[in-house]
């Protein structure tokens, strides 16, 4: 009888018992792996810049569409009541600012009925402290106020009196200044601190109702006769980095119950803005630099935003629309006026 033939594991002639018998392992060598650091690196850098302006594409995006919400905001109030909100405090005798009555159509409707609109904007309870219980309804920082762009929850303390804060904001109104032809065109918004809110200084403030405003300060869309789509009426602004928001003499520009506008004297993003010598600014190119003045030379903070090449803004008709840094300043100004007549051709 054959037996079948075994075959020496020593002899390892089969290939089952020898895998692995002479394989060779290998590493990367030093210069290998080097390379291969410097691949991953190169790699990184082409794609940071793409993956930064991606992320800075969503974040204009974002304000386009809460620049959108202010606008449908303005034009509800504008439905509801037959006219716009004063600006910043620039009716007569009345010290007050336009976000209060806003609150209702951005679904704020509990701020508003917590606010004290018999009383000064920047007294208790209308601002409080950020430790307060409840905060004041001036004090309260919203989402809707801030750009991602730029920086948000920014706010202004002051520490004199009741000790108080106040958010800064990104979305500001169109209180326009400015002389065409030889005749002063303005805004639909007025600014604070102009001749007639001067005139009540020392002869106390007095409340206002927040509905029916009437005068020459108060604008209704059939004011507008340059027509809704060529009118400006909000735009973006830098609350800029100014280090510590609890710095007693910090910039006030951007400020919510104060400085919460911009003038279209100045084209967007330009070198500098005026600000009368009695207020402390913080001169901060390229975003917001600051030029101060003599007192009573006025105000002229220019529309600002960190977004490349220019700002966001909404005209009256609720449309919005990027603006670049290099429009034509003529064509800006008669942007920023609501009757000067002008015939646009952007």
């Amino acid at each position: 009888m054959n037996m079948p033939r075994l075959t020496p594991l020593s002899s390892c002639h089969h290939r089952l018992c020898c895998r692995g018998r002479h394989r060779s392992i290998h590493g990367f060598t030093l210069v290998e792996l080097l390379v291969v650091v410097a691949i991953i690196g190169t790699l990184v850098g082409l794609l940071l810049p793409a993956v930064q302006a991606a992320r800075e594409a969503a974040r204009r995006s974002t304000c386009a569409n809460t620049m959108k919400q202010w606008g449908l905001a303005m034009n509800n109030y504008h439905d509801a009541y037959r006219v716009l909100p004063l600006g910043n405090a620039s009716f007569p005798c009345v010290q007050q600012v336009w976000m209060p009555v806003l609150w209702p159509f951005i679904e704020q409707a509990e701020l508003a009925s917590k606010y004290k609109y018999t009383g000064l904007m920047q007294d208790w309870p209308n601002v409080t402290s950020q430790t307060a219980n409840p905060v004041g309804p001036l004090s309260r920082r919203l989402p809707i106020y801030y750009c991602p762009s730029d920086r948000p929850n920014a706010y202004h303390r002051v520490s004199s009196g009741n000790s108080y804060t106040a958010p800064r904001i990104n979305y500001v109104v169109n209180s326009t200044v400015v002389t065409i032809g030889g005749t002063k065109r303005r805004g639909p918004f007025a600014k604070r601190y102009d001749n007639e809110y001067k005139g009540c200084q020392g002869t106390g403030w007095v409340g206002f109702e927040p509905r029916g405003f009437s005068g020459s300060n108060a604008s209704r869309y059939k004011d507008i006769t340059d027509g809704l789509s060529k009118t400006l009426l909000m735009s973006e602004y830098n609350v800029g980095s100014f280090g510590n928001d609890d710095d007693l003499s910090v910039d006030p520009r951007g400020i919510l119950y104060f400085y919460s506008y911009f003038d279209a004297t100045r084209t967007p993003n330009s070198s500098f803005d005026s600000v009368e010598s009695w207020v402390n600014c913080t001169n901060a190119p390229p975003h917001l630099p600051c030029q101060q003045v003599a007192t009573n030379a006025g105000f002229i903070f220019a529309a600002r935003s960190k977004h490349i090449g220019g700002v966001q803004a909404v005209t009256a008709d609720g449309a919005v629309q990027f603006f670049s840094d290099n429009v034509d300043t003529a064509v800006w100004q008669a942007m920023g006026t609501m009757n000067g007549g002008e015939s646009l051709g952007y």
